[in-house]
């Protein structure tokens, strides 16, 4: 499955992670407000080879950084990849905080997510987040996402949304 490499909207341009996100890769994964509900600020070792792993991708996962139409900086990584059941897929996101609140994340997801589904013949995409996590839930609420599940995981309660 391979998935559009570039997606544009309104306010944002979605991208492949290059070797020069390293800077914003490694902000979003030592900033406790990003990881807060994602394990905790990721450590020193792990960066580079988490970021290797993105960039390195195989097909069946997407990995685009988002950034503002206006500007190049990049603002958030949104990544589509399968899920730790096997049968669906996942999409998960990171923003900097700098950009909570605006309707951005939603912005992009909802384009990664219409793009999936229209361009690889997936029948719905799952998330998953935790119920602590009270924006991201409202978020993928908001884009139309319905509660299925809710399940015990990485020592808290997560919740599963779908798109159908």
């Amino acid at each position: 499955m391979k998935f559009d490499q570039k997606i544009h909207t309104e306010r944002l341009s979605l991208r492949s992670l290059r070797w020069r996100d390293f800077g914003f890769f490694y902000a979003l994964m030592r900033n406790r407000r990003v990881r807060q509900y994602l394990g905790g600020p990721v450590i020193w070792s792990q960066r580079i080879p988490r970021f290797i792993r993105y960039r390195a991708a195989p097909n069946d996962v997407g990995v685009w950084v988002v950034s503002l139409v206006e500007r190049s900086q990049p603002i958030g990584i949104v990544e589509l990849g399968p899920h730790k059941d096997g049968k669906d897929y996942e999409i998960s996101y990171q923003f900097h905080p700098t950009f909570w609140g605006q309707g951005l994340a939603r912005e992009a997801i909802q384009a990664v997510v219409k793009s999936a589904l229209n361009e690889t013949g997936l029948v719905r995409i799952i998330a998953e987040t935790q119920s602590a996590n009270s924006a991201s839930c409202r978020l993928l609420s908001e884009l139309g996402m319905l509660e299925v599940e809710r399940i015990q995981r990485f020592g808290a309660e997560q919740i599963i949304f779908t798109t159908s």
